[in-house]
Order: C-alpha cells, then sequence, then structure tokens
C-alpha cells in the first residue's frame, strides 16, 4: 500500500517503478483501490479486453469501463493513467495560474492522472481516447467545491489537447443505465473459465434462441426451453446467453429495459442486426 501523504521521493520512487505507464498485461495503474479511502464504491475486476485487474474509484469509471468492453472498437482500457512527466503538468497549471494538485500533508507535488485511457482502432491506426469520469454534482456550477474540480479538469485537458488525443468529460447522467445494467447482469459468463467448453456450442445455441423466441418469453422460459432442446443445464444456458450477449452473436436490445428473470427477453425487433456496439 502506498503511503497516502508521500514525500517527493516517495512519488519518484513510484514513477521510477512504473505505476500508471505501459500497456497490456504489465500495466499498473498509479493508484489501487488499496492506496486511497473509499466510501465503498470502489471496484476491482478483471479485464475482458487484457486480463489484468483493473482499479476504480467510483461507480461512474467502472461503468464506462463496462461500455468500454462491450465497444468493438476499444483494443484497451487503462485505468488511473499518469500525466508524465510531473514537470509538464506543472508547467500547464502555471499557465492556466492555477495551483497544482499536492499532497497536503507533505506539500509533494501530486502525480494527475487520468480515469481512463482506452486505445481505439480506426481503420489501420491506434488513437487514443480519454474519460474524465465525474459524477454531474461534482462539476455543477452550484457547487461550492465544483470551481476547483474544474481547474484540474482544464489541467488535463490541455495535457491530452498537446497530445492530439480525443479527450472528453463524462458524468453519470450521459450513462445508458439499462444497458450498463444488462451488461453487468451477464458479464460473469464472459470469465467463467470453467465454462468455456461451452464455446464449441455457441452456434448451436444462437440458432435455436432465435428459433424458440417470441416476443412474450421470459429469460427464465427461455432459458428452461432452451436447456430441453439442447440437453443442457439451465446454467449452462445461461453463460452461453451472456456470451452471445457480449460477443454480439445474438441481437439482443440491451436498450430498452433491464433485464431480469422473470422479465421478457428483448430480442431486437429486426432480426437482421449482425453487430452493435
Amino acid at each position: 500500500m502506498k503511503n497516502r501523504n508521500p514525500t517527493a521521493t516517495a512519488v519518484l520512487r513510484w514513477i521510477k517503478q512504473g505505476y500508471g505507464q505501459g500497456w497490456g498485461l504489465a500495466y499498473k495503474p498509479f493508484f489501487y483501490i488499496r492506496d486511497i479511502p473509499s466510501d465503498g464504491r470502489s471496484t476491482a475486476l478483471e479485464g475482458l479486453k487484457i486480463p489484468r485487474t483493473h482499479h476504480y474509484f467510483s461507480d461512474v469509471e467502472y461503468h464506462y469501463h463496462l461500455l468500454a468492453e462491450f465497444s468493438d472498437d476499444v483494443v484497451e482500457i487503462r485505468e488511473q493513467y499518469a500525466l508524465l512527466p510531473c514537470v509538464e503538468t506543472k508547467l500547464i497549471a502555471d499557465q492556466l495560474g492555477i495551483a497544482h494538485p499536492i499532497y497536503s500533508a507533505t506539500g509533494a507535488q501530486r502525480v494527475v492522472t487520468s480515469d481512463l485511457v482506452l486505445s481505439i482502432k480506426r481503420g489501420d491506426e491506434i488513437v487514443l481516447a480519454v474519460l474524465c469520469c465525474k459524477v454531474a454534482s461534482d462539476v455543477d456550477p452550484s457547487n461550492p467545491e465544483a470551481a476547483r474540480t474544474l481547474e484540474k479538469i482544464l489541467l488535463e485537458k490541455v495535457y491530452w489537447e498537446a497530445r492530439n488525443a480525443e479527450w472528453r468529460l463524462v458524468t453519470d447522467k450521459m450513462l445508458p443505465d439499462n444497458k450498463i445494467h444488462n451488461l453487468e447482469f451477464f458479464r460473469g459468463s464472459m470469465l467463467s473459465r470453467e465454462r468455456d467448453y461451452l464455446n464449441a456450442k455457441m452456434a448451436d445455441f444462437t440458432q435455436t434462441a432465435l428459433a424458440i423466441w417470441h416476443e412474450c418469453i421470459s429469460l427464465n422460459d427461455f432459458l428452461l426451453t432452451a436447456s430441453l432442446e439442447l440437453n443442457l443445464e439451465r446454467d449452462e444456458c445461461f453463460c452461453l446467453l451472456g456470451r452471445s450477449i457480449w460477443t454480439k452473436a445474438l441481437p439482443v436490445d440491451l436498450d430498452s429495459s433491464k433485464f431480469d428473470h422473470e422479465d421478457k427477453l428483448p430480442l431486437l425487433k429486426a432480426l437482421e442486426a449482425t453487430c452493435f456496439n
């Protein structure tokens, strides 16, 4: 665990150890959830794009992670990404006429981080898209603390603009709540390594799913019918359904309602759909 009130020497050591830098399996976020006090909204989860543990300090960060995972264009997600070198963020702060973030107990300069840095495939190129994830009330002008928050956001924005990266401020108010719920509802199916033997049955499952589906069928009844047709357990069919949704093998409407076992399973009305994000 990192010291929550570090000296400048400790901060330099973390930078030299590579926190908040690099890519792939070797990437280490600058902060881990054990490093920062939490109000219970922190999340650590295994990634689907790259199988390492991701660390998030708010539901907003975690929910945008789910959307990024579901996108076919996103090839890597890096969280708590360090904006280095520190002399650059200090220079930007000076130019903007704002105070650079520090650790109040020691006065050491704080490493500025970005919540999500996405590597996105655009044609033959990989471009960076950066998400600054905030609760809407934290940036509401009526909030007396918003002014300082917006200063730090501006510092981050200027840093990424100098690198020609796409940068966006996103809030909880912009999230598609139904889609987030549904992706989370089925996400565990993608992590069940012991169920990988089911992958060979995906084609049969999707064909059967389209054959038995009708507008009034509940998720429970769908799973029961599929299990009888395919001679599988219901939990195996649930896993296949989750994987077929996450891999977009089935054109399921994730936006119209929040999935529940007793509710209808909403396939898209136009079953010609083959891929959507």
